[in-house]
């Protein structure tokens, strides 16, 4: 072997060896970086710490402490929850949903309000209109009763004639009817007056929630006004 081989023989070894320390050094740097980062896990059970690199078993039930390997604390692991403290859970999120979904819709409502109203003379106007109809049904049914009390007594004249004998069918079952349809009106008279009375709680909640919002500084939506008509081109100077 000439020299030239030899000398290149031997940088080939020093570069071998160079590789080799490198890869050396970089797996000493890991492990040594794994051994930082290893944790360290802690928990009190029974009155008693248990400690190891992994969950001990006794810590199933227990709220677990992962430390750095300097005691200082990583993150808290928490106990698993029981079945009780489950659905305790679930219950307070679904009452927290239902709290949030019953203040968008009372959000809504409101929002709804000062769309519809400017002021409270608004909010009368709209229960005079509502109740209308309704007071109209009870002056129809009314009207209907005061025409067969006339009816009941035109029966009453007809059956004087009859006081000593028998009362023909025909006025027994004018009797019959007359009673049956004055109780059909006075049905029908009473379930306008219920429906009053729900169309004026209605309209008394409005009017206590309106004037709320307005004391908690809201303002009614501001309607577009109607354009000036001298602004209007077409018209101007006609």
């Amino acid at each position: 072997m000439g020299p030239d081989s030899k000398s290149e023989a031997l940088r080939s070894v020093q570069a071998l060896r160079l590789v080799i320390s490198a890869a050396l050094f970089v797996a000493a740097a890991s492990a040594a970086a794994q051994s930082a980062q290893s944790s360290i896990y802690s928990c009190t059970a029974n009155g008693r710490t248990y400690s190891g690199d992994r969950p001990p078993a006794e810590c199933a039930n227990s709220d677990i402490r992962e430390l750095n390997r300097d005691g200082s604390l990583r993150r808290l692991i928490p106990r698993p929850l029981s079945v009780e403290e489950q659905r305790a859970r679930a219950l307070e999120a679904k009452k927290r949903l239902e709290d949030e979904e019953r203040m968008m819709s009372q959000r809504r409502r409101d929002r709804s309000l000062l769309e519809a109203y400017a002021n409270e003379d608004e909010i009368e106007a709209a229960r005079t209109k509502a109740l209308d109809s309704s007071q109209v049904v009870i002056a129809r049914s009314s009207q209907r009763i005061e025409n067969l009390k006339i009816e009941k007594k035109r029966l009453d004249d007809e059956s004087e004639f009859y006081k000593k004998r028998e009362v023909p069918d025909s006025i027994k079952r004018g009797y019959i009817l007359n009673t049956q349809s004055v109780s059909a009106e006075e049905r029908v008279i009473a379930e306008a007056r219920a429906e009053m009375q729900r169309i004026n709680e209605r309209f008394d909640a409005e009017k206590k929630r309106f004037r709320e919002l307005l004391a908690q500084g809201a303002r009614p939506v501001q309607r577009n006004p109607e354009p000036d008509i001298l602004l209007d081109p077409r018209f101007r100077g006609k």
